[in-house]
Formats: C-alpha cells, structure tokens, sequence
C-alpha cells in the first residue's frame, strides 16, 4: 500500500472562506444538489451565459464517442416516469449508455440551465465569473444513483464526464457537486483519464483540502467515497505543497478499498515512517509521524 506516486506539482487549488457544511458531514449546496436535496450528486458542467451547447451540438458529439449510446431521446416519443426527472421538459434531457450504466445529461438548451452548485474549492480555473455562469448536468440515472459511491459508476460517470468536457466550447469549469469542487476542464480530463488508464485517483478535484483550526489538514467531500475525511497532523500540514502531495498519495490507496480497522504503518519517500490511525467516532482518518 501507500506505494503509487502523484505529481501535484502545478496544481492551484484555494478555498473560499464560505462554509457549507451541513449536520453529518452533509454538503449543503446552493444548487441544491445531493441526496437530500432534490437531483443526486453529479457533474456540473458551467458556461458563459448563453454559451451552453445545445441540444444538435451534444447530440453530434455523442456520435463521436466510442461504446457511448443514446439510450432515451425523450424528443422522439416516449415518456418517462421516473421522479427525478420531474419538471424536465422533452428538450431538456437525454439518457446516455456506457458500458451497462446509463446516466441522464440534463440542462441542454433550449430548456432551463441548471443552477450553479456551491463551490468552495477551485482546481487550476479561476473563481471571477464562476457564480455568473449556467449549466448542464451529467448524473448517474435513477436506478444507480445510490450506487455513485462505488468505483464502477465513478469511473463510468469520469469516462463519459471527460469525454464531454473535452473540446468543448465555452466550458469554464466542471464542478463534482459531492465536494464543491471546480475544475478547469482539461486539468479534469487529464487527471480523469489517467486514473482511468491506471494511473493515481484523480484526489484534487474529487475533494477539497483545508486546514483546520487546529492546524491539521483535512480533506472534504472524501467522506462522500470512503465513509470518512483524511487528516493530516499539524506537524505534516506545516509544508502546504508537501502536505498536498501526501494527501493526494494517502488518498490514492484509500478509495475504493476497505478502511483499516487498526492503526497502520508505513513509509513515503520524502515523508519518513508515518502511521495510519482511523478515527471513526470523528469521522476522520488521521495521519501523523511515528
């Protein structure tokens, strides 16, 4: 474990002051996105006023992309039933297949936008304009939306993520709603694709990173994948480019695996014999020197 290399170098990443955070560790964003809120967690993808791609456009790229289908035109006839495309207009959606997992791209024009999600971390783009932009959505649909925790329906959601987001016009930003994260968009399909190659977990961007009062370095939107937040000792959080890299290292071997029950050991070059200490009754996963 604990053995996979990140390169965080060039990565700009703040946070705004705003606070979000709602009763367990719930995000409570100002689009209304989430389990709690209405549609279900996704990808938001933000343009200038007025530049959203519309319907003829996504539906010309989609023909460009390999295993990638359109599995309900709601245009062409039909109707559907399911709650969570309540309010949604024929114009509005489609539902797109990928390897099994169907997902709805929701916001085309010429119907609605949908709202700009809340955003506290920006990843590589910048913050000026970001609240005076409109949006589409891209969500995994109904029956799997649960199941957005779990690596198949992540990767499939970043495969097809990243295949839209790349090239296309007008696209300021990409936002991971879980995390409040947003995104340049060739930093998200360049880190997207290559953990989706085999490569490290794309952590900048799927999660935000703050230090605390304390002085730890926790993560946050991380808990939405593993159940808890990363936290990283005072004495680790002091180098802020160290601390992210380890972070995002940490991080690497944590998703999609089983969180040791039992403090563990283990080395990193650069960072010495560290420990691995999970704290549930915090909801953390703490790291500090041994």
């Amino acid at each position: 474990m604990f053995g996979s290399k990140v390169d965080a170098a060039g990565v700009v990443a703040h946070k705004c002051t705003r606070e979000t955070r709602g009763s367990a560790g719930i995000v409570m964003l100002n689009g209304h996105y989430g389990e709690a809120n209405g549609r279900p967690h996704g990808l938001v993808f933000l343009f200038e006023r007025g530049n959203r791609p519309d319907r003829a456009a996504m539906l010309a790229k989609l023909t460009d992309l390999p295993r990638v289908s359109v599995s309900h035109d709601p245009a062409s006839g039909g109707v559907d039933q399911s709650p969570s495309r309540e309010g949604e207009t024929s114009e509005d959606w489609l539902e797109l297949l990928l390897d099994g997992l169907t997902f709805d791209l929701v916001g085309l024009p010429p119907g609605s936008a949908l709202p700009t999600p809340g955003i506290d971390y920006h990843f590589n783009c910048e913050a000026a304009g970001l609240d005076r932009t409109e949006a589409f959505g891209l969500f995994p649909g109904p029956h799997i939306a649960s199941g957005l925790h779990s690596l198949p329906v992540l990767r499939t959601l970043l495969r097809l993520g990243a295949a839209l987001a790349d090239g296309t016009r007008g696209l300021r930003a990409v936002c991971w709603t879980p995390a409040a994260t947003a995104i340049a968009p060739q930093f998200f399909v360049r880190t997207a694709r290559a953990w989706l190659e085999g490569g490290a977990f794309p952590a900048l961007g799927m999660m935000g990173l703050f230090v605390a009062a304390d002085g730890t370095m926790r993560s946050h939107g991380l808990a939405f994948l593993i159940g808890q937040e990363l936290a990283l000792d005072p004495v680790l959080a002091a180098d802020r480019t160290a601390a992210t890299r380890l972070a995002t290292r940490v991080v690497h071997e944590l998703v999609g695996y089983e969180l040791p029950s039992e403090p563990l050991r283990f080395v990193i070059d650069g960072s010495g014999e560290l420990e691995l200490m999970p704290d549930p009754a915090a909801g953390l996963v703490r790291v500090r020197p041994v």
